[in-house]
């Protein structure tokens, strides 16, 4: 998982200069039993909204804990509200700008990562604070 989330961050550290990216994994190495190929691109899609729509630092914090691990992927945007994280892993669920859309997209990446994480029988939520907008991660450990 960290090999995965430091490639991931590495890349978008190149794609995106502009942006602040900050990693803090708590250990070296932590193996967890995930399809690597879903698991990616849940992360990436988690990543690229953050890049798309949030500020301009970003953060992943890995935690291991006992029979799970989290990964915690915030912005210091505050663009979402509470309205919309009710139903922003929902299919084809866009957040509202208006009469128009800047940013292109279906409105399937959070519904996507949500399922996968889902069948790797874990967890992902998003949390508001002032100015942070996490997406919290919880894979089985093992």
């Amino acid at each position: 998982i960290i090999e995965v989330s430091d490639a991931i961050t590495n890349r978008y550290k190149i794609q995106f200069p502009d942006k602040e990216f900050h990693t803090s994994f708590k250990i070296e190495s932590l193996i967890c039993n995930a399809d690597v190929f879903h698991i990616e691109n849940a992360i990436n899609n988690i990543l690229d909204n953050a890049v798309k729509y949030g500020g301009p630092i970003i953060s992943i914090v890995l935690i291991p804990k006992d029979k799970s691990l989290d990964i915690l992927i915030s912005d210091n945007g505050n663009t979402l509200t509470k309205t919309n994280t009710d139903r922003i892993f929902e299919k084809f669920y866009r957040v509202p700008k208006g009469n128009t859309h800047d940013v292109k997209g279906f409105g399937i990446g959070l519904y996507y990562t949500k399922t996968i994480i889902e069948k790797h029988k874990g967890s992902v939520n998003v949390e508001l604070s002032k100015n942070l907008t996490t997406f919290k991660i919880t894979l089985p450990n093992g």
